[in-house]
């Protein structure tokens, strides 16, 4: 009889603290930012790869990329970056990185907003100051993801990119 009072209590609790933080609006802010920079970054990938001198690269990339999507999705996918790949690559590669940054740094000032909700903090920095912290918190989450690429895949894409040149 206590545990089931105490889980009502519990449960309760849990609901008035979403409802009175807007936990679920936050959740679909961060989502929206997120998925929102997801096809800017495919096309900036896709241009840096685009640039590589390794044959087939893209398609191999799109194969895997196919294991984790839906064939509708991937169709769309398929059509956009082969557009992107072929004229114009220095264009889709300023593009690409700089809507990636503008919707990742949106994403993570909205992590710093939905914190400061959870934890009741008052924001008094201006905007401008919250942005360049998403932005120093987005090239911080980058740089370690591109260290940790480069310690797992480096090798292997440096000695194809040397087997490739030394026709070995």
């Amino acid at each position: 009889m206590v545990v089931a009072r105490t889980l009502k209590r519990a449960l309760v609790r849990t609901y008035i603290d979403v409802d009175r933080n807007h936990t679920m609006q936050m959740a679909a802010a961060l989502s929206y930012y997120f998925v929102l920079s997801l096809f800017p970054a495919l096309i900036f990938l896709s241009a840096i790869i685009a640039c590589l001198p390794l044959p087939d690269l893209f398609g191999q990339a799109l194969g895997l990329l196919a294991r984790f999507v839906p064939p509708d999705i991937m169709g769309l996918v398929r059509r956009v970056l082969a557009d992107v790949i072929t004229p114009n690559r220095g264009t889709f590669l300023s593009f690409g990185i700089l809507g990636t940054l503008w919707a990742a740094s949106g994403g993570f000032a909205a992590a710093i907003e939905a914190l400061n909700v959870a934890y009741d903090v008052n924001e008094d920095r201006p905007f401008w100051k919250t942005r360049a912290g998403g932005r120093a918190r987005l090239c911080n989450r980058c740089s370690s993801v591109n260290r940790t690429l480069s310690n797992d895949c480096g090798s292997q894409i440096w000695g194809m990119a040397c087997e490739q040149s030394l026709f070995v």
